[in-house]
């Protein structure tokens, strides 16, 4: 039972932080472009170091090199299409101007587009704890510090719109809620087919998400708020803070 609900409650944890980066737009007002670029940096370095030095490296002891490849670049290319057919969070980088009905309108997309996005991370929440609960911890860090930039940016929108504050903070902490249900199920079936292969192809499929989020995602977008230097610091302080997390965790 343990194993399919502790996955469930982290997930369901790193899924409400895009409630939490809602909740900072509503009480500051204004997020500045260096404070975004700094958070999607940050992010983008925690999640890149738990790709390679935990995902990756562990389906690396559990598949052939052959396997390890095909399943890594299966994450990467289901990504890709569901990135090709939703809006996401690069839409936000537009100039915010014209009616408050264009603004809730894409508000709207891009709150849908991450909620569906949420799916494949429950899925690597549901992954990295079927193989220990420690992984499944540092996967769950690095994913709500993923999703605060994504609650600030849905949060920006929306209030560029005129919507009432109650509303925002309901939508955001929403849509983040695809990401606990998908690792429930995630959690249920992978502790089923439990096998050493069915293991780490998980774990490299999950790996080839997170690479592919980070780099199309995260790191563009950190860089179109400007202040570049200021988003490689969050990005190398991003990797320092994981690697002390894995050593604390260990």
């Amino acid at each position: 039972m343990d194993a399919v609900f502790e996955p469930f409650l982290l997930s369901l944890i790193a899924g409400t932080a895009t409630g939490i980066g809602g909740i900072i737009v509503l009480i500051l007002g204004k997020v500045s472009d260096r404070v975004v670029g700094f958070s999607l940096g940050f992010a983008s370095g925690v999640m890149l170091l738990v790709s390679f030095n935990n995902l990756f490296l562990e389906a690396a002891g559990l598949l052939t090199h052959v396997e390890l490849i095909v399943v890594f670049s299966l994450g990467a290319l289901i990504i890709t299409a569901l990135d090709l057919t939703l809006p996401h969070i690069e839409l936000t980088t537009r100039r915010m101007e014209g009616e408050n009905t264009k603004m809730f309108r894409t508000g709207m997309l891009i709150a849908i587009g991450i909620t569906l996005h949420n799916i494949p991370e429950g899925l690597v929440v549901a992954a990295g704890y079927t193989y220990t609960p420690r992984m499944g911890l540092i996967i769950a860090i690095a994913i709500m510090l993923h999703n605060i930039p994504e609650g600030i940016a849905i949060a920006i929108l929306f209030t560029a719109s005129g919507m009432k504050p109650s509303r925002i903070a309901i939508l955001t902490f929403l849509s983040g809620l695809a990401e606990p249900v998908a690792a429930l199920a995630g959690a249920a079936a992978f502790s089923l087919a439990g096998t050493r292969s069915a293991i780490g192809s998980s774990l490299a499929f999950a790996a080839g998400v997170m690479t592919y989020i980070t780099a199309d995602e995260l790191i563009p977008v950190a860089h179109e708020y400007g202040h570049k230097h200021t988003v490689s610091v969050g990005l190398l302080l991003g990797i320092i803070f994981a690697l002390m997390v894995d050593v604390i965790l260990s």
